[in-house]
């Protein structure tokens, strides 16, 4: 087996395994890694395109739309009247994402990061509260 080859079975094993782990977390804990990843995306996007890399602007941004797409996807109108309201949300980020990737401009993607930061933060205060909740029932 060359180096090359365990390289790859080596990151394919950590693909996978953050994929089960991800399978098995709760609806709370997989809508805040998305919205952490998301984050990520946003500021490597910003990164790639300040020291002009192209391509990894273009791949963090993509990556950013499909996370984007998904968060709408799994709004549920029917469940949560405040989906609708919030899939306008998702869509205008999604719009942004877009032309920030055939623009390449810093200032796009940091109006997404406008957007994203305070929804990630709200959602991470709740699932918070949550917890603690949860802590204080098992307690009485």
């Amino acid at each position: 087996m060359t180096y090359g080859t365990n390289r790859r079975q080596r990151a394919a094993l950590a693909d996978r395994y953050q994929a089960d782990g991800m399978s098995v977390s709760s609806p709370q804990k997989l809508l805040l890694a998305v919205l952490d990843r998301l984050e990520k995306d946003l500021a490597d996007a910003i990164g790639a395109i300040e020291y002009g890399n192209v391509e990894v602007a273009h791949r963090s941004l993509l990556h950013a739309q499909d996370l984007v797409h998904e968060l709408n996807l799994a709004l549920e109108p029917d469940v949560w009247p405040a989906a609708a309201e919030l899939r306008q949300v998702y869509e205008h980020v999604l719009d942004l994402l877009i032309d920030a990737n055939l623009t390449k401009s810093t200032d796009v993607v940091r109006r997404c990061q406008d957007i994203v930061a305070p929804l990630a933060a709200t959602w991470h205060e709740a699932h918070r509260n949550l917890q603690q909740e949860r802590l204080a029932e098992v307690v009485r």
